[in-house]
């Protein structure tokens, strides 16, 4: 469960900005992942309950948003959004596609504090 270790990072970020800000609750925190990423955002909000309990975070509103995937055909140059990862153009059905979009993405979008 590779969700574990991002919500670790994603803690120790939230720490370290809560204390340069003397915060003493976060209330909300709002992450975007890629949708190729493969996080499973059930995965996350399970591993953030339990990584948050008895800190600052605890019971903080966490809102996860998943990045649909946006590519570009390279042959026709048609830009489309998948719902998953596909290896042709829907398009074309030819062409090797760029993915502009949903591809790596992982980020905190914002951190609600008091």
């Amino acid at each position: 469960m590779h969700e574990l270790g991002i919500v670790q990072s994603i803690l120790e970020i939230i720490e370290q900005q809560a204390e340069i800000n003397s915060a003493t609750k976060v209330l909300r925190v709002e992450l975007e992942f890629g949708a190729l990423t493969a996080v499973m955002p059930e995965a996350i909000e399970f591993a953030f309950e339990a990584l948050t309990k008895d800190s600052m975070a605890q019971g903080a509103d966490l809102k996860i948003t998943i990045i649909p995937i946006k590519a570009i055909c390279m042959d026709c140059g048609c830009e489309s959004t998948l719902d998953s990862y596909v290896p042709f153009c829907p398009s074309c059905s030819n062409g090797i596609l760029n993915i502009v979009q949903g591809k790596d993405e992982m980020r905190i979008v914002s951190i609600e504090i008091e």
